[in-house]
C-alpha cells in the first residue's frame, strides 16, 4: 500500500520504537540491586537522624520540667505543690512526694502527693487522684507521665547527704525490648551510677555498675550501636541539685527567746534568751523561715524570708 508515494510501514515503526525505549531484564535487576545497596547505606543514617530528633525534642522537653520542679521548691504548699517535701521536711499536718520507687511500668494511679500530680497542677492542670494518668482518663497527665515513645518518665530522690538533696529526671528514648535499666534499689550506687555517668558522650559505655544487675544481654545492648557509637544516650537524664543551708541565730537579749518557724513547723528551733549563738539544723533551700521573738510559741514575728543561704541573725 502506497500513500502519498511513499511505503506505509506504521506497524514496523511503532514496533522498532518500543524496543528502542524499553528496559531488558537485566536492566531492571541491575536498578534494583543499586536501589537496594542505596536503601542500606541510608537506612541507619535515617534512622539515626529520627533517633537524634526524637531524643532532642526529650531533652526540651525535661529542660522544660525541671524549670517547673525547681520553681516548686519556694513553695509553701508542701503536700499539693512543693516537690522536694522530703520525710522528715514537713509539719505533721503534710504528705511527703511520692516519688518513682520503680524503673519498669509507669504508674497505674494517681495520688495526691506524687510528684507528677503536684508539677501538673503547677502548670495549671487539675489531676484527678484514683484514676490513672492516661491518654484514656487523664491525657494532660500522661503527657507528663509519659515520653513520646510512650515510656514513663521517672523523677528520682537522691540518698539523704550533707549539704544538698539531689533528684535525677530520666527518660528512655527506646522500646523496652531494646534497652533495660536495671531494678531501682533505693541507695547510693544505684543513684550515683546515672548520675556519675556522662549520658551526652555518644561512644560512652553504660556505667559499669550496670553489670551486676542486668543479663548478659540486656548489658551488651546498650553497646550495640553503629560506627563506633553506643546506646547510653538513649536515656535521657537531667539532674536537679537543690542546696541545703543554715540559720544562725545569734540571742543577745537577755529575757526573750527567739522561735524559727519553717517546714511548715511553728516552732522547729529554740534559742533560749541570752544563749548566744545557735544554729539550726540542714534546711532545705526555697523554705520560707519566720523569726519570732516571746516566752513561748508563736511568740510575735519579727522576720521572714525565703532561705537561699546560709543566714545570721541577731537578736538583741
Amino acid at each position: 500500500m502506497v500513500m502519498f508515494g511513499q511505503p506505509y510501514h506504521a506497524p514496523f515503526v511503532r514496533l522498532r520504537r518500543w524496543r528502542q525505549a524499553g528496559f531488558s531484564l537485566l536492566e531492571i535487576v541491575l536498578v534494583l540491586f543499586i536501589l537496594g545497596i542505596l536503601a542500606a547505606t541510608l537506612t541507619p543514617t535515617v534512622r539515626q537522624l529520627v533517633e537524634t530528633n526524637q531524643r532532642t525534642a526529650e531533652l526540651r522537653t525535661l529542660d522544660a520540667l525541671v524549670a517547673t520542679i525547681t520553681e516548686s521548691f519556694e513553695n509553701t504548699d508542701l503536700t499539693n505543690l512543693n516537690i522536694a517535701a522530703m520525710p522528715g521536711t514537713i509539719g505533721s499536718d503534710d504528705l511527703p512526694t511520692v516519688f518513682s520507687s520503680s524503673v519498669a511500668a509507669g504508674p497505674t494511679t494517681t495520688a495526691t502527693n506524687d510528684w507528677f500530680a503536684k508539677l501538673a497542677r503547677l502548670r495549671g492542670i487539675k489531676p484527678h487522684p484514683g484514676l490513672a494518668p492516661s491518654a484514656e482518663f487523664q491525657p494532660a497527665l500522661a503527657q507528663i507521665v509519659f515520653n513520646a515513645l510512650g515510656n514513663p518518665r521517672w523523677l528520682i530522690a537522691g540518698p539523704v547527704e550533707t549539704g544538698q538533696q539531689r533528684f535525677l529526671l530520666l527518660s528512655l528514648m527506646a522500646r523496652n525490648d531494646q534497652l533495660s535499666l536495671p531494678p531501682y534499689v533505693a541507695d547510693n550506687a544505684w543513684f550515683d551510677a546515672i548520675w556519675d555517668h556522662d549520658w551526652e558522650n555518644l561512644s560512652a559505655p553504660p556505667p559499669a555498675a550496670w553489670q551486676a544487675n542486668l543479663s548478659a544481654a540486656e548489658f551488651a545492648a546498650w553497646s550495640a550501636g553503629q560506627a563506633g557509637l553506643t546506646r547510653t544516650h538513649r536515656l535521657c537524664v537531667r539532674r536537679i541539685v537543690l542546696p541545703k543551708y543554715r540559720v544562725t541565730i545569734n540571742n543577745n537579749h537577755p529575757s526573750e527567746q527567739a522561735f524559727l518557724a519553717y517546714n511548715n513547723v511553728t516552732a522547729a528551733y529554740t534559742a533560749p534568751a541570752g544563749s548566744g549563738t545557735n544554729t539550726t539544723p540542714e534546711i532545705l533551700a526555697g523554705r520560707l523561715v519566720s523569726i519570732h521573738r516571746g516566752a513561748t510559741p508563736p511568740g510575735t514575728e519579727s522576720l521572714r524570708f525565703h532561705l537561699r543561704e546560709n543566714t545570721t541573725v541577731t537578736l538583741q
